[in-house]
């Protein structure tokens, strides 16, 4: 069955999330990374949702949420909305589980309230970025000009595939029919606020969060996975993760980028179900 979409009105934005059922099983809240969607965790949810209730965010400005002002996609924001969410949700207690942006999200939020969150994951993001790093371009999808816009799924497919090489054709194409909106043209192009290709804009008299001072005060049980080819999680900051977070593990996936959930879904699926299982979820 197809996950429901539900809508919370929160911080002047419509906010919007899927829910995969099961409710009243332990509660997994799934955060993407940045210009994703909530429909890019379908294989995962459809593998854990017989014995987990999944909840799968669209951040402002992504997927099927509103867009911002050009100021507020500050970490800070996203954060409020999460936890708008949340509140309506009626969540107390629950998994956290993060992407890239969405590990970031997840970080804060678990340094906030470590009283709500009772294991947390992080996917290919631990709480800083390499040297030289952090104004590159690493996200999962590369959708930048060019080109813009697509004649049709299919074509957009083609485009994502010739990036994601890995990943298996179908969880790319089911990431373009979700992650894509017509245009008045008949063309396609892709759901994110465009003021996200581009590099974030500073709101004023917002906080600059220190990650790894949040990452040092996080005592749940993590896990990080990262992948093999990815560039985003070094041996260094893994090392580093090891010892600002003492019940951190981590686990390096195989054949995989940045973008391991969709590049092994089988492989990411299994360890993230084994910490679930090895820490009584």
């Amino acid at each position: 069955a197809a996950p429901a979409s539900h809508y919370v009105e929160a911080n002047g934005l419509r906010l919007h999330h899927l829910d995969w059922g099961t409710a009243g099983r332990h509660p997994i809240v799934v955060l993407h990374g940045i210009r994703l969607h909530a429909h890019v965790w379908g294989d995962f949810c459809r593998r854990l949702r017989g014995d987990y209730h999944l909840l799968t965010l669209d951040h402002r400005g992504h997927g099927d949420s509103a867009w911002a002002a050009p100021t507020h996609y500050h970490l800070h924001d996203y954060y409020e909305d999460l936890r708008a969410v949340l509140a309506a949700r009626g969540l107390e207690r629950f998994t956290l589980l993060g992407h890239s942006l969405g590990a970031r999200v997840a970080l804060l939020y678990a340094h906030l309230h470590p009283e709500q969150i009772e294991r947390l994951v992080l996917v290919d993001m631990g709480a800083g970025l390499p040297p030289g790093l952090g104004r590159q371009d690493f996200s999962r999808l590369t959708e930048t000009p060019p080109p813009q816009d697509f004649a049709s799924h299919a074509e957009a497919s083609a485009y994502l595939g010739g990036i994601l090489r890995i990943g298996p054709r179908e969880l790319i194409e089911e990431s373009v029919v979700n992650g894509m909106r017509r245009l008045p043209n008949g063309r396609y192009t892709w759901k994110y606020d465009p003021l996200l290709s581009g590099p974030p804009q500073p709101r004023p008299g917002a906080r600059e969060w220190d990650l790894w001072e949040a990452a040092r005060g996080i005592d749940c049980p993590t896990l990080l996975l990262h992948g093999e080819y990815s560039k985003v999680v070094t041996p260094e900051i893994v090392a580093r993760m090891q010892l600002e977070m003492p019940r951190l593990r981590t686990r390096l996936v195989a054949h995989a980028g940045h973008a391991l959930f969709t590049d092994q879904p089988q492989v990411f699926a299994e360890a993230v179900t084994a910490f679930l299982r090895e820490t009584g979820a």
